[in-house]
């Protein structure tokens, strides 16, 4: 046992820092998010075109037995808050959003996959912000069964800012090595 020790600590570090390292586990339940943290406003009239102006916006996960609700608020103030309804035939959906500069018909005209239309129901509130899209699942008796919200910076300009090397990376590389060094221990102990 007086080796063994060692090798069981390194095995099980290993392994943990390995499975913390971001191993995907299966999306279960409600989900909503966006592709980017910030997205610039589209001052045109139509639809535009570019990337920059574009953000994918994935949502899925509901359960065709409960109510579908969505709220959006622009900084705190509820912007958009359709009725509740039966969620979509689809089990998700992602599409390209964009957001205006400033408020004008139509601003937002396509429809959102769930047939609710997104429209200005706020005037004092600008688009530019952070805006906040919530998913609610709820029962008949209106009780909360599940929820997903997701936020996005909308700005006339999004800096680029430094991102530092993520720590999942660092978790990731600190397991193969911790597994290399168990490795190299276990084959040393053969000889």
């Amino acid at each position: 046992m007086g080796k063994n020790w060692l090798r069981g600590i390194l095995l099980g570090v290993s392994l943990a820092l390995f499975l913390a390292s971001g191993v995907a586990l299966a999306q279960d339940g409600l989900f909503n998010y966006f592709s980017k943290d910030c997205v610039e406003c589209w001052a045109g009239a139509g639809r535009p075109t570019m990337d920059r102006y574009l953000v994918k916006w994935t949502a899925g996960g509901w359960d065709p037995q409960y109510e579908l609700c969505l709220r959006i608020t622009i900084d705190g103030e509820l912007f958009n808050a359709p009725p509740c309804g039966a969620p979509p035939p689809v089990e998700q959906f992602a599409i390209d959003q964009w957001f205006p500069c400033e408020w004008h018909d139509n601003a937002m005209a396509p429809a959102s996959p769930l047939g609710m239309e997104v429209s200005v129901s706020n005037d004092e509130t600008g688009p530019l912000g952070t805006w906040v899209w919530r998913f609610v699942m709820r029962n008949q008796q209106e009780t909360v069964i599940d929820s997903a919200a997701a936020s996005i910076l909308v700005a006339e300009t999004c800096e680029e800012e430094f991102v530092p090397e993520p720590g999942t990376m660092v978790l990731l590389g600190s397991g193969l090595a911790g597994l290399a060094g168990y490795a190299t221990l276990r084959w040393r102990s053969r000889k």
